[in-house]
């Protein structure tokens, strides 16, 4: 097969670039069908035998529409067309909104790649999901964790990554793809709903953006996340060495004079950190507001967060748990 068209150079340019899928990889890729990830399944089969790849797919239905069967079949006979398996997954009937799909799905991926010791999962998120991402957590008032959420990598434990390759690809370009090769695209008829919201995202106000405001929409939102990206890394890394040197040695407790002179953003980030680590709590941006005000107006008693009393003797803060 030759390796003819500009999304094969540029795929083998990002790979390479930035070291996402090292070769002699086992890859765990998630294939839908759809043309976004048929683009990455090809592109990846047409390179397996270059960087010595092993490709496993893994497909999940959600049994939200009444022709998701065919889809998985479709799935099914595509996968057998290249000769590779595929890990089959029906969605949990109760759970039926997107958020909690998601989480299913990472969560099913995180275990498979464990079980089977695969060291990457690839997923087909492009360009144009990532600027969806970046709009959809801006209205809902996200922080800058939120705005540079989706990366070209995430480490899942110390063996296991995340990888998205295609993120500097369209879905213009993708479709371009898919018909170029003659790729069966299952079209999903749920992306025609306007009562999701990311629909509309997708089908009226980003084309309305680019005609009319910025026609690089995408490729100009994928810059912004990723500078901001990489102000997020550096604010947990100072965070991460700060909340190292203050801890108590034996307590569950912070050095509450030093977290009291830094900037709210590293004692937003070093809360998070020390409740997370001790009590498993995953504070929301009203705990912490609560948290930095209590810090910053030097005032001695305890207020409760959940099942837990935060307190200061002046020195340390700590955390201890409310007595019923």
């Amino acid at each position: 097969m030759l390796l003819n068209s500009f999304l094969h150079k540029k795929f083998i340019s990002t790979i390479e670039t930035r070291k996402l899928l090292p070769y002699n990889s086992s890859l765990l890729v998630s294939f839908s069908g759809g043309q976004d990830s048929l683009t990455l399944l090809k592109i990846l089969f047409d390179l397996k035998k270059l960087y010595n790849w092993k490709i496993y797919l893994i497909h999940f239905d959600h049994r939200w529409r009444s022709d998701s069967m065919l889809a998985s079949k479709q799935v099914f006979r595509y996968a057998k067309l290249c000769n590779l398996s595929v890990y089959y997954f029906e969605c949990p009937k109760y759970m039926n909104t997107e958020e909690s799909s998601r989480k299913w799905r990472y969560a099913t991926l995180i275990n498979i790649a464990y079980i089977n010791n695969f060291k990457t999962i690839v997923l087909a998120h492009t360009a144009t999901d990532k600027a969806e991402t970046v709009l959809s957590n801006l209205f809902r008032g996200a922080g800058l964790d939120g705005l540079s959420s989706i990366r070209w990598s995430s480490k899942l434990s110390n063996t296991v990554h995340l990888v998205r390759p295609l993120l500097n690809f369209s879905r213009s370009e993708t479709a371009w793809f898919c018909r170029k090769y003659f790729l069966p695209v299952w079209i999903d008829q749920s992306n025609y709903n306007y009562a999701l919201s990311r629909n509309r995202l997708r089908q009226e106000l980003i084309p309305y953006i680019k005609s009319y405001f910025q026609p690089q929409f995408e490729e100009k939102s994928c810059v912004l996340s990723s500078l901001i990206a990489l102000d997020v890394d550096f604010l947990e890394q100072e965070a991460l060495r700060i909340y190292y040197l203050i801890q108590h040695e034996q307590l569950i407790a912070i050095n509450y004079l030093v977290i009291k002179l830094l900037h709210p953003s590293i004692q937003s980030r070093i809360l998070k950190l020390f409740f997370a680590s001790h009590v498993d709590l995953n504070l929301n941006s009203k705990q912490i507001s609560d948290m930095i005000f209590f810090i910053n107006q030097s005032i001695l008693k305890n207020i409760n967060i959940k099942n837990y009393i935060v307190g200061t003797d002046g020195i340390w803060l700590y955390i201890g748990i409310t007595q019923k």
